[in-house]
């Protein structure tokens, strides 16, 4: 059987275009935006109670000074040299202890990162937790990162603080959405 050399070349053509199209449509198995922990390590390095802070976008004030502080974490980061992070403040929670009892708190502020520990960073306060922040050009290129985390609500007697961070569990599904 003889084809011509233009069938071919469709025929090629068609198949390298199919071939790539393919992974356009199969599920993601890495979530957006997610930390890949066996690269990244995470270490807290200073905590700091205040009843006040200024953000970028809000400020705090705390209106019950017998009862609460908020408290900003500075947090160590290592990673490999030029890869870009995000962290998303719904991922971030703290466990910890105060008196006898324990609880957990989320997230309501990140700061952009710096290659410095104690350089001051922009600080931007979340008043639902949905935020985020990303490298940039300089701090993606270090090894080492520093960020602050804002949590609010803190008791006066609060120790034994646990950093804890949302990872996908790897079940994955792709929806077709809401809307048709």
């Amino acid at each position: 059987m003889f084809v011509s050399a233009r069938k071919l070349t469709l025929a090629v053509l068609l198949t390298l275009v199919a071939g790539f199209a393919a992974p356009a449509f199969a599920q993601d198995e890495n979530p957006p935006d997610s930390v890949d922990m066996s690269k990244v390590k995470f270490q807290i390095v200073d905590a700091t109670f205040v009843s006040n802070l200024q953000g970028t976008n809000a400020n705090y004030k705390e209106t019950q000074l017998d009862k609460y502080r908020g408290l900003v974490l500075t947090v160590k980061v290592t990673k490999q040299p030029g890869q870009p992070l995000t962290v998303i403040c719904q991922d971030i929670n703290i466990h910890y202890r105060f008196g006898e009892s324990s609880d957990v708190a989320k997230c309501f502020g990140l700061s952009s990162f710096s290659a410095q520990q104690d350089e001051d960073r922009a600080m931007s306060l979340y008043s639902l937790g949905w935020g985020k922040s990303t490298t940039g050009t300089s701090t993606s290129k270090s090894g080492t990162v520093y960020f602050d985390v804002f949590f609010q609500n803190m008791e006066p007697e609060t120790h034994d603080v646990h950093l804890f961070w949302g990872q996908s569990i790897g079940a994955v599904y792709t929806t077709h959405g809401w809307t048709k």
